[in-house]
């Protein structure tokens, strides 16, 4: 049967489609789980630099202290705002990931469902054969008995 053929290949190829999709997500969750992490920690960083700088500077601090911790300030702060860029980058292909996982599962499921549906109808097809068959071997066997004659 070339039909159930053509659609046995078109059923393995979008398993392997979706399989791929299901890698690829989990590839783009891990990047943007290692994008948010990288936030998180220059965040807290940036803080807790603060933090100590204040502190320290109950002391006083100099002019170049002050410009020193100015500048570093200011580069955490750009570091910050490109790994907030690279978190937003790194969401919208988890997104578009989520998107071809999903239509490459309703696309698999729609072979399944029409797979299906071509097995149920080749064996209801084998099954009328079968019962044709049986009718005509009934009907053929009755015919050559003898007639009662009454």
């Amino acid at each position: 049967m070339a039909t159930s053929h053509s659609l046995k290949l078109l059923l393995e190829h979008a398993r392997k489609q979706t399989d791929d999709a299901a890698i690829n997500l989990g590839k783009l969750n891990f990047k943007q789980q290692e994008a948010e992490k990288t936030l998180r920690l220059l965040i807290e960083y940036r803080e807790n630099y603060q933090v100590q700088f204040t502190e320290s500077a109950g002391n006083g601090v100099t002019p170049t202290e002050w410009r020193n911790f100015k500048a570093f300030i200011c580069k955490l702060d750009t570091a910050i705002q490109a790994q907030q860029n690279l978190v937003a980058v790194t969401q919208q292909h988890t997104e578009a990931g989520s998107m071809q996982y999903h239509h490459q599962r309703k696309k698999l499921k729609s072979y399944d469902t029409l797979s299906q549906r071509a097995k149920l109808h080749y064996q209801l097809r084998l099954q009328k054969q079968e019962q044709h068959q049986l009718d005509e071997h009934t009907s053929h066997t009755l015919s050559k008995r003898p007639k009662n004659v009454e």
